[in-house]
């Protein structure tokens, strides 16, 4: 801190050696700082560089960092604050990564955030890069317990990049720890986290995995999610869950032998496994359940349903027959391609999720397929046979759109699914 002669008024000052191997940073800091205008980013006044040293002179910002924050606290912030906090940095994000050349964070940790007056102040830009620049960058950035696995490894660095960060500053309010395990499971939430919400504890779950196509698709949605805790709203799935009525979920595709019936089946069997009443409708012309039966041995048929593999399942040919299914809490409902003539039915269901294909002979079924439903709320959109970097490139026009990348699962009636397709279907369900 420094003062004004002047002015009066105070200011902060970095300084640093001209050899120092942090120096360049310090030059990237200023050059991107100076473009932001926000209350809550400091503004740069000026840069100063002498023999030995280069300085930035910015605005002085009085308050606490989050870590002295929290020990105000004395150990625990009640959840409305943590929540309240959370959108604020979400805002934050959205600027930044609004602008007309956007800018990753990529440090969000408890010494770069300062509260004054319960309002967030965010200080430190050493470590963030154009998002067109990301490929460049010549130094490692983060810090440890709350920096994204990719940052330490050769995935490319994006908006989810600065999702994991938010869910490791969540972590920290709430446990008062970083965050060190990479594995939240499904019925068992680290024991740290069991003073907040379980809506709390699945929003950070979900930032905090480890695959980055796993978290919230886009800072809005983590937003949206915060929101809704902060406006005591249950989610529309809760609700749902909660009601006497069941709940559809459809699957659709942008082409044939996309996998609509393979998710659909997976998704049925997941359900069942976690004693949650669903059955399988196929509800399209490729005969797929019909094949099954001539495949398979182990099929029994009550009332008109099929049990296949302990599955409960409606063939396309069965629908028409008066066969009760009220009694399911889950409807899979496969319809195979997206068109026309069934997007009405589709888009009345309760969770919508569309996959598409992102080899070049699919691309153009894909950007049919999005258009059909530009103007849809509330619709996921999967890819399906991609590998990682892969899907960075087919959906880097996309970022608008909650994209997800179906995780490789052979087999739809497996007793022991592996955690990224835990988390993939998770997210598809619940959040």
């Amino acid at each position: 801190m420094a003062e004004h002669i002047k002015l009066k008024s105070y200011r902060a000052i970095k300084r640093i050696k001209k050899d120092h191997i942090l120096h360049e940073q310090l030059l990237s800091e200023a050059y991107i700082l100076k473009n932001l205008r926000h209350t809550c980013i400091p503004i740069i006044y000026d840069f100063e560089e002498d023999k030995d040293y280069s300085y930035i002179i910015e605005q002085f910002i009085d308050g606490q960092s989050l870590v002295q924050f929290r020990r105000q606290w004395l150990g625990k912030i009640k959840e409305n604050v943590i929540v309240d906090i959370g959108i604020q940095i979400c805002d934050l994000l959205q600027y930044l990564y609004s602008l007309e050349n956007p800018v990753l964070y990529l440090d969000l940790q408890p010494n770069n955030i300062m509260i004054a007056n319960y309002k967030v102040k965010l200080i430190d830009f050493g470590s963030s890069l154009y998002k067109n620049q990301v490929k460049e960058r010549r130094y490692l950035t983060g810090t440890k317990g709350f920096a994204a696995p990719e940052l330490y490894g050769g995935e490319e660095l994006s908006e989810r990049t600065d999702i994991y960060g938010v869910g490791a500053l969540l972590y920290y309010m709430v446990a008062g720890k970083n965050y060190e395990s990479n594995t939240l499971l499904w019925d068992n939430y680290d024991k740290s986290l069991k003073t907040c919400s379980k809506r709390l504890q699945k929003i950070i779950k979900t930032c905090l995995s480890s695959n980055s196509f796993f978290r919230y698709a886009s800072i809005e949605i983590l937003k949206s999610k915060l929101l809704a805790i902060s406006n005591k709203k249950v989610s529309e799935v809760n609700q749902l869950i909660k009601s006497s009525e069941p709940i559809q979920i459809a699957i659709a595709g942008s082409q044939s032998r996309i996998g609509t019936s393979h998710l659909s089946l997976l998704i049925t069997s997941f359900l069942k496994q976690s004693n949650l009443k669903s059955i399988y409708i196929e509800r399209n012309s490729s005969n797929h359940v019909h094949n099954i039966i001539e495949e398979e041995k182990n099929i029994k048929v009550k009332e008109g349903i099929y049990i296949i593999n302990d599955l409960c399942v409606l063939p396309s040919y069965e629908i028409k027959m008066p066969i009760d299914i009220s009694k399911f809490k889950f409807h899979i409902i496969d319809f195979g391609v997206l068109t026309p003539n069934n997007i009405i039915e589709y888009l009345e269901a309760d969770i919508r999720t569309c996959i598409l294909g992102g080899k070049e002979w699919e691309i153009e079924h894909s950007k049919k397929t999005i258009k059909m439903l530009s103007d849809k709320e509330d619709i996921k959109y999967l890819f399906n046979f991609l590998d990682s970097k892969m899907f960075i490139e087919v959906t880097k026009d996309l970022s608008h759109l909650p994209c997800y990348r179906i995780p490789y699962e052979p087999n739809v009636y497996s007793k022991q699914y592996n955690k990224n397709t835990i988390s993939f279907i998770e997210g598809l369900l619940y959040y």
